[in-house]
């Protein structure tokens, strides 16, 4: 089936932009069920430097029902990049998000300002060195430090000043899925990309599941849309101008390290004739003092041979 490559921002916001399959996406992803979602407008941005680096990041208030039945308010930031860049930018997203407050019912019942749980998360379009997995989840845990002992407890101190994280890299997803998470997630993968149009997917996996069904749904939409097509587009020339200019960067730092190590090698090469020219007069000065030695001597031995 032919859809549109999600891994396109533009394609990407338009397929979570539908909160019905957000929820259940998210759901699958976080392995609780979300009973509601919210997305506004105004909480989805997508940041563009001039060389081409887009962040998307959707903010997302939701009820989420626990394991144990229990009902909880978090806020869930979703960023997704296409390629690699300078991790300040999510450290600074998410520290605008630690200082958000919503409305929620205290202890008493009364409804209070107080800021939510977050919980992120990070889909990548380029590949970590140092983490093979295609979905890792980076938890926290209450471990007593002495006894070792992890305590099944929640206080609400630490809840709001830590947060869990997932991490999902679509080029690291398995060709064979091995989990419902990784079944959905597999409409983001690169392997299924047409040789002819990067701009598309010839999805082959499982088109059974419903989630599949309603994300290939709006991604069959996405392709036919001329809008879309033409910010695909406009996302392809920003690549360009991002890999030219890293290009010429990369250059230019190769070029100046170079120039610093061909400058060392003159340095050194300077160091070892000033020394060569200081052991060169070192060993005048020293043959010069042994023949005023000698000289003194032969004049000591010569007014003993003189009488008196």
């Amino acid at each position: 089936m032919i859809i549109a490559n999600p891994i396109y921002d533009v394609v990407f916001k338009y397929l979570l932009e539908d909160v019905e399959i957000a929820r259940e996406l998210l759901s699958t992803i976080l392995g609780e069920e979300i009973q509601s979602l919210e997305l506004k407008p105004q909480e989805t941005a997508t940041e563009k430097s001039g060389g081409g680096i887009s962040i998307l990041r959707f903010d997302f208030k939701a009820i989420i029902k626990n394991k144990n039945g229990e009902l909880h308010k978090v806020l869930i930031e979703l960023q997704k990049a296409k390629k690699a860049f300078d991790v300040m930018r999510f450290r600074r997203y998410l520290g605008d998000n630690y200082r958000k407050e919503d409305d929620v019912i205290n202890d008493k019942g009364e409804p209070e300002k107080r800021p939510l749980p977050i919980i992120s998360i990070y889909f990548l379009g380029f590949p970590l060195d140092n983490i093979h997995a295609g979905v890792v989840k980076i938890n926290r845990e209450y471990r007593d430090v002495v006894t070792q002992e992890i305590l099944e407890i929640k206080e609400d101190f630490v809840e709001l000043l830590t947060h869990d994280s997932y991490l999902i890299q679509a080029r690291k997803l398995p060709r064979k899925a091995r989990t419902k998470l990784e079944r959905i997630l597999q409409v983001f993968s690169p392997i299924y990309q047409t040789t002819n149009d990067q701009h598309q997917l010839d999805f082959q996996g499982d088109t059974n599941d419903p989630l599949i069904k309603k994300m290939l749904d709006r991604l069959g939409r996405a392709i036919a849309s001329e809008e879309i097509r033409d910010n695909m587009d406009l996302e392809d020339e920003l690549d360009r101008i991002f890999d030219r200019e890293m290009k010429k960067l990369a250059a230019e730092k190769d070029e100046i390290i170079a120039e610093k190590d061909q400058l060392l090698i003159e340095e050194k090469k300077r160091a070892e004739e000033e020394k060569k020219r200081a052991e060169v007069e070192k060993k005048r000065a020293e043959d010069e003092i042994q023949k005023n030695l000698e000289l003194q001597r032969q004049i000591e031995e010569l007014k003993k041979q003189i009488k008196p």
